[in-house]
């Protein structure tokens, strides 16, 4: 289910106090990320963030924040991630979705590329490992995974000091929502 106001956009994320704190006087969906990123709470912005925006659109801003924090110092398995996150955006085929699957699974765990590959992976229907069928998706389970991408990514530049990339990721997302006249489909 698409939430359809800042509350619901709020639950989904499952954001606590002192986030929500701020829903009562937020104006709008844009405003309360606003308000968040106004009261140094960068990482319920991020987790907003992640579920206000669309799948697709929320897996290309977690690609763009983890390709820019390990670009330099990418290891192979993290290249061949960020090149497969890359091929998905460009075409969500199934295929493309079961190999970021199929890499995920074979990569450390956690790191923001590899999260990215698990957004892609839970974008879609899964399979029961067990009988095989289909099962739907988790619901909220990519969004998830791109907030972790991007909260990793925060941390790689600077580990002392992850809100200042942060803040330049969110910049990110805000032209994201711009971009595909987000705000406007939130009452």
């Amino acid at each position: 289910m698409l939430a359809r106001n800042t509350k619901e956009i709020a639950q989904q994320a499952i954001l606590k106090a002192p986030a929500i704190d701020h829903l009562p006087q937020a104006q709008n969906a844009r405003h309360y990320a606003e308000l968040l990123i106004q009261h140094d709470l960068w990482m319920p912005a991020i987790n907003y963030m992640s579920h206000a925006i669309p799948a697709r659109e929320g897996i290309w801003w977690a690609w763009f924040c983890a390709r820019k924090s390990v670009l330099a110092k990418a290891t192979p398995d993290e290249q061949r991630a960020l090149s497969l996150a890359e091929a998905w955006i460009a075409q969500p085929s199934e295929d493309n979705r079961r190999a970021a699957k199929f890499c995920a699974e074979r990569i450390p765990s956690g790191s923001p590329p590899q999260c990215v590959l698990e957004a892609i992976a839970f974008n879609g229907e899964l399979e029961d490992p067990a009988t095989g069928k289909s099962a739907p998706a988790i619901p909220y389970m990519s969004s998830k995974f791109v907030a972790a991408a991007v909260v990793g990514a925060s941390y790689l530049p600077d580990p002392e000091h992850p809100e200042v990339a942060a803040i330049d990721y969110l910049k990110q997302a805000f032209e994201v929502a711009s971009r595909i006249n987000l705000w406007s489909q939130y009452s």
